[in-house]
């Protein structure tokens, strides 16, 4: 919620206005008379006076003012560039030998891929799992240090 919704003021709103609403919304919630919700009255008095503190200073409200109008470019932006996207269609399969995924169970998809379920750190296709000869197999069968010092051509 923004600082004008707050006051219920709209954004051209003269000082003295606004000064008129922050006393009606000050007197509707200050602690003091609302005993029977004090913590609600603390909070709203607290967005008040921020508010209020903003928007009468001029400089501090022509920032906000700024601030606000960039943050409604980017929702704009944003909801534009949502509404021309083009919907994207749901992938599964069940059949992850073809080469599909199930992403609607990504652990089984893994697992038939790597031989390792990740949950249960339990080995599933030993022949998938040892890449690498028996001695120099890593112990976490998803490290990929071999992987990465043959690419980048260093070792360790």
């Amino acid at each position: 919620m923004n600082y004008y919704e707050i006051l219920g003021v709209d954004k051209d709103v003269t000082p003295k206005d606004l000064k008129k609403a922050y006393k009606r919304l000050a007197k509707k919630w200050h602690p003091d008379l609302n005993r029977d919700d004090p913590k609600t009255a603390e909070r709203k008095m607290r967005e008040i006076n921020v508010a209020y503190d903003t928007l009468s200073d001029e400089v501090k409200r022509i920032d906000y003012n700024k601030k606000l109008d960039a943050e409604s470019k980017n929702q704009g932006q944003k909801k534009s560039a949502h509404e021309t996207a083009t919907p994207k269609t749901k992938r599964t399969s069940t059949n992850t030998s073809s080469g599909k995924v199930d992403f609607e169970n990504i652990h089984s998809s893994f697992e038939s891929f790597f031989g390792f379920n990740p949950k249960n750190h339990e080995v599933t296709n030993e022949d998938k799992l040892n890449t690498f000869s028996k001695d120099k197999r890593p112990k976490n069968p998803l490290d990929t240090t071999d992987f990465f010092e043959k690419f980048m051509g260093f070792k360790k």
